[in-house]
């Protein structure tokens, strides 16, 4: 189960030089404290260039054992 799921593109712009890119996910709590932190690096993108981003949440229960 997927109770969460953002999909999106970004396109380099078509003139300059190539940029880093790094996706960044934050979990907080309840009381918005830092749970941890993830970069991700995208790496370098050139102009023209785009790169499709997928963010979902996935749901597992716990095995059963009885």
């Amino acid at each position: 189960m997927s109770p969460l799921r953002v999909e999106s593109t970004i396109r380099h712009p078509d003139v300059g030089e190539a940029w880093e890119y790094a996706v960044i996910v934050t979990i907080t709590n309840e009381r918005g404290e830092e749970v941890t932190r993830q970069v991700v690096g995208v790496g370098a993108i050139q102009p023209g260039e785009q790169r499709k981003f997928t963010c979902a949440v996935e749901v597992y229960t716990p095995a059963r054992t009885d």
